[in-house]
């Protein structure tokens, strides 16, 4: 029996000794992790959001050590490299995505219902209730908004000077804008007007705007039909037919990207043109940029109304999601609402000039006036910005849209034929959704 005893006593330390070495591997392998973010290139230019995110949550736990990949794309780049990832079993830990692609990643079953950590997160009711339900999809939520945006009018005060106008009136309605373009324009030295006309999704982005001034809508409220091709969307779409027509912007808008329109803007090659980043791409562009000088030579003010109209912009953005096959989808999680708390999104969006989605920032208007002198501008046109419809076919809704502004810009079809030929394809696309 004695012996007996010793065998199982010696048994059971072995089997002791596996277990803690088990044990210590799989701990020691829990002290190393590496977290994969997909997100655009310029969310790494800056300490907010990821620098910031990435050393709070290190402190927060000093017992793993961290290994960050930043892959930084741009907006196409950004979708097909995160689409082939998934599709391929390995996404990253974190993926920044355009709202008007959340429906079509949730439908393809490539994002975590993330309902119960954003429930439990104290900042979510923070969040300005547009942008809440913004991030659900049936019901669920899918992410935390990194920051969203709005369309302005921003102008070259040097180039409105030149051409003897009041650089501190910019134009208020579709007539005045057309006929300062025209007046502006030098070409092939400037223009009056910078829009895109590439197959770029700023390309329907912009015209969208114009739609909802003059009245009009992307679908019908059920969202099964097109609506864009309206009395409302040809007058819209004429207007930017008019403008190469005049010579006020040049047919060359149909290739590159709309980033260099913006760029342009910063370069004398446009007086105006509608954006986003104003402030942040300003500090990249003007050599020497001091806020004097940029109060001196440009402007920003509310995208010009069709004639008795409404006021109208789009809003956009990204939400940061965890996608589904995440290795770390709580510490992804945890570095997403650090990201996108309201400390780290103020002095992002500060940064870049961007928007806030937070109902504490909307309230502190003088610390983005400090940084942007026109954030009141920026700020006054949440009150008429309008979405993209989030559903699975955007892409493909946004496409044929981009098609029909093309075609009407080179003249290939007149801006009602253009437009009734996208929306048959829309229509199409939209039986049996």
């Amino acid at each position: 029996m004695r012996k007996e005893g010793k065998f199982r006593f010696l048994i059971l330390i072995v089997i002791l000794g596996v277990a803690i070495t088990i044990s210590s591997l799989v701990f020691a392998a829990q002290k190393e992790v590496t977290l994969i973010i997909f997100a655009r290139g310029y969310t790494f230019n800056q300490d907010a959001p990821w620098k910031l995110a990435e050393q709070e949550l290190q402190r927060r736990h000093p017992d793993i050590k961290f290994n960050f990949v930043e892959e930084g794309f741009g907006w196409s780049e950004l979708r097909s490299k995160f689409l082939t990832a998934a599709s391929g079993g390995h996404p990253p830990d974190v993926a920044q995505v355009d709202i008007i692609w959340l429906g079509e990643y949730v439908k393809g079953g490539l994002l975590l219902d993330l309902t119960d950590k954003a429930l439990r997160w104290p900042e979510w009711m923070d969040v300005v209730k547009t942008f809440r339900d913004a991030a659900k999809w049936d019901g669920k939520i899918y992410g935390s908004w990194l920051n969203t945006d709005v369309r302005v009018l921003a102008y070259n005060k040097k180039l409105f000077r030149e051409a003897g106008l009041d650089p501190n009136k910019p134009p208020k309605d579709w007539n005045e804008f057309l006929e300062y373009a025209k007046r502006i324009s030098n070409p092939p030295k400037y223009y009056g007007l910078g829009f895109p006309a590439m197959k770029e999704e700023a390309t329907a982005h912009r015209f969208f705007a114009l739609l909802y001034s003059a009245g009009g809508k992307i679908l019908n409220d059920s969202m099964t039909k097109a609506e864009f091709n309206s009395e409302a969307g040809v007058k819209a779409l004429q207007l930017l037919v008019d403008m190469v027509k005049s010579g006020a912007t040049p047919k060359s808008i149909v290739s590159g990207s709309y980033s260099d329109i913006d760029k342009g803007l910063y370069r004398d090659k446009f007086a105006m043109t509608f954006m986003t980043k104003t402030i942040g791409l300003a500090r990249d562009i003007i050599p020497d940029f001091t806020m004097d000088k940029y109060m001196k030579n440009f402007g920003v003010a509310p995208i010009p109304k069709a004639p008795g109209g409404k006021w109208s912009t789009m809003s956009g953005g990204y939400l940061l999601c965890v996608p589904t096959k995440a290795k770390h989808p709580d510490l992804a999680w945890e570095l997403i609402s650090i990201a996108t708390s309201a400390d780290v999104q103020l002095k992002y969006t500060v940064a870049r000039g961007y928007v806030p989605t937070h109902y504490s920032l909307m309230h502190r208007t003088d610390e983005y006036k400090k940084l942007d002198p026109y954030f009141d501008v920026i700020l006054g046109q949440l009150p008429y910005a309008h979405f993209r419809p989030s559903l699975p076919q955007y892409t493909e809704i946004s496409a044929a849209i981009q098609d029909a502004i093309q075609k009407a810009v080179l003249g290939v079809a007149s801006p009602k034929k253009a437009l009734d030929e996208a929306a048959e394809r829309v229509n199409n696309l939209l039986k049996g959704s």
